[in-house]
């Protein structure tokens, strides 16, 4: 089984992320190597192919104001808010090569979470809900990826030390009423990026088999 190269960006625009994910999807496809990319991003609304204006819930001065960007992207979900805090996990692999299904690869992201989530005593869960890990009724990550010939990117987005109240700008992921948490807020303690990043990335790998 490959072994998965896991790249530490710490905090990137949106654009700039983007780019370097298509250059390793590229380099996935040429190569056959496989990628997690580990970043933040600035404050950002992350629009996907599910989206609508109407998930926005400030105006454009507004936005201007708290200078968030808006970016519209093609993977798959609705909307949802990036701030610095927040981790953000790119996976770049290819299904084909290691025998996963489309449906199979949501649920082993979802549990790499899960069990991560574990390591800091919070208990989270993927079932009965809308997809993405909940903390009982409380959203804690999101999840939007694309699968392209076979090939993965984009990914998960798990609130760690961000700002919650951020989410107030839009309807995150088309639930209206819907209420965050993070790590911090789940355990009264602020954690290093590093540390949750790093104990994500073992996680994720043990459970593909890509260590």
């Amino acid at each position: 089984m490959s072994k998965i190269i896991t790249k530490f960006y710490g905090q990137l625009n949106y654009e700039k992320a983007m780019t370097i994910q298509n250059s390793l999807v590229n380099s996935a496809k040429q190569k056959g190597e496989y990628y997690l990319m580990i970043l933040e991003h600035p404050d950002t609304i992350s629009m996907g192919v599910r989206s609508k204006t109407s998930e926005i819930l400030i105006g454009p001065e507004k936005i201007s104001e708290l200078k968030i960007s808006i970016q519209h992207s093609d993977r798959g979900g609705q909307t949802t808010f990036h701030s610095p805090g927040q981790l953000i996990a790119y996976p770049i692999v290819d299904l084909k090569k290691i025998n996963i299904q489309p449906k199979d690869y949501v649920a082993k992201l979802q549990l790499s979470m899960i069990q991560t989530l574990k390591q800091f005593g919070i208990n989270a869960k993927s079932q009965e809900m809308p997809i993405g890990i909940w903390v009982k009724t409380k959203k804690i990550a999101s999840i939007g990826v694309r699968i392209r010939q076979g090939i993965t990117s984009h990914g998960i987005a798990l609130n760690v030390n961000n700002d919650l109240e951020k989410f107030q700008h839009i309807i995150s992921c088309g639930i209206k009423n819907h209420i965050p948490t993070s790590i911090s807020n789940e355990t009264n303690q602020i954690y290093s990026m590093d540390e949750v990043a790093t104990l994500f990335a073992e996680n994720f790998s043990k459970t593909f088999d890509l260590n």
